[in-house]
């Protein structure tokens, strides 16, 4: 009942994680990152929930949360790294920073993606025991999580990279072995690479000195 209820969702979940893991690959704004990465966890935990129990589902999605909790506060702190400290408007897109290599950005993702779904559609480099959806999605995560580490040097965008290459391995083992000590020991890893991400964040944008505040005028004698 469990299982055949997120099935339904499998071809929705598939393509949104081929657009936040492209889009994680394309921008290097942290706000917008934040986001795609945010629903990433959401969709990698939707997926999952075809093959394991709803404990692991919850300790995904809860992983996936405290991640982006840790990378909000650290970005607030630095203001958003790179990018300008303009709040996130949904009205005003184009504030959005995209690096200057965008057409070479574009044309690596799609042809990373058009490998993977290859690679992973062919029968005997498929893992046993994931579906075809599960093998894409675990392939396409991980070559677009390793194309987003190999280009940039920025250690917030490399972070997220890696979480996405995490994530597509976390899918595979997850039909290998879905004992809740693995899925412990694999939300360890992954909040080990978001404090650590933070860290190196921190050391390269340090958090900006706040304005002295005026000193109130003296009182005239009466």
């Amino acid at each position: 009942m469990f299982t055949d209820f997120f099935s339904r969702f499998t071809t929705p979940a598939l393509i949104g994680l081929i657009l936040t893991a492209s889009l994680l690959v394309i921008t290097h704004d942290w706000r917008l990152s934040f986001v795609a990465l945010g629903v990433q966890y959401a969709l990698a935990a939707l997926l999952i929930a075809q093959i394991v129990i709803w404990q692991v589902v919850v300790v995904k999605a809860l992983v996936g949360l405290l991640v982006i909790g840790i990378f909000i506060l650290t970005g607030r702190q630095v203001n958003y790294g790179p990018t300008s400290p303009t709040p996130l408007r949904l009205r005003a897109l184009a504030q959005f920073e995209f690096p200057t290599g965008l057409p070479f950005r574009l044309l690596a993702t799609v042809m990373a993606v058009v490998v993977a779904w290859y690679l992973a559609s062919q029968p005997e480099l498929t893992f046993p025991g994931l579906s075809l959806s599960l093998n894409l999605a675990s392939a396409i995560l991980i070559t677009l999580g390793l194309l987003n580490l190999g280009l940039t040097e920025e250690p917030m965008n490399a972070g997220m990279g890696l979480l996405t290459g995490l994530m597509g391995f976390e899918i595979v083992y997850a039909a290998v072995e879905p004992s809740l000590a693995i899925i412990a020991l694999l939300a360890a890893v992954n909040f080990g690479v978001a404090l650590a991400v933070s860290y190196l964040a921190l050391l390269r944008y340090p958090v900006p000195a706040r304005a002295p505040e005026p000193e109130p005028a003296p009182e005239s004698a009466p």
